[in-house]
């Protein structure tokens, strides 16, 4: 099984982030997880991070997201809403549990987004 873990670029290589891997290795054992941070640096998501994160979640079998503050963040959003349109299971992890989701979820704006990652870098 392939895994999608989506969640805010600004949680990339911080501690919220192993935490987010270890609740996803327990519900779904064996699981290959397919993080965007490790797309860093490719080019063709330089080009084009949003498009190229959408390709990503169509190869997978699962998604899995996070909010950010209490909020879903704008590239999360896409990739979450993206993921039901294709017919792909979604689950929030929240409070250390994954809970499945069947409606398309609100997200905030790019500029709301940008917001709450300056906020989490002076927490």
């Amino acid at each position: 099984m392939i895994v999608y873990y989506a969640h805010a670029m600004c949680l990339y290589g911080e501690p919220d982030e192993v935490l987010h891997v270890r609740t996803i290795r327990r519900k779904f054992r064996r699981c290959r997880i397919v993080n965007p941070v490790d797309y860093d640096g490719d080019p063709l998501k330089s080009a084009d991070t949003v498009g190229f994160c959408l390709r990503l979640v169509e190869q997978c079998d699962v998604v899995v997201f996070a909010r950010l503050f209490g909020k879903v963040t704008a590239g999360v959003g896409k990739e979450v809403n993206h993921a039901m349109k294709v017919g792909k299971p979604v689950f929030e992890l929240a409070n250390g549990k994954l809970i499945r989701r069947a409606q398309r979820v609100e997200y905030i704006s790019r500029r709301d987004t940008r917001g709450l990652y300056r906020r989490f870098r002076a927490s």
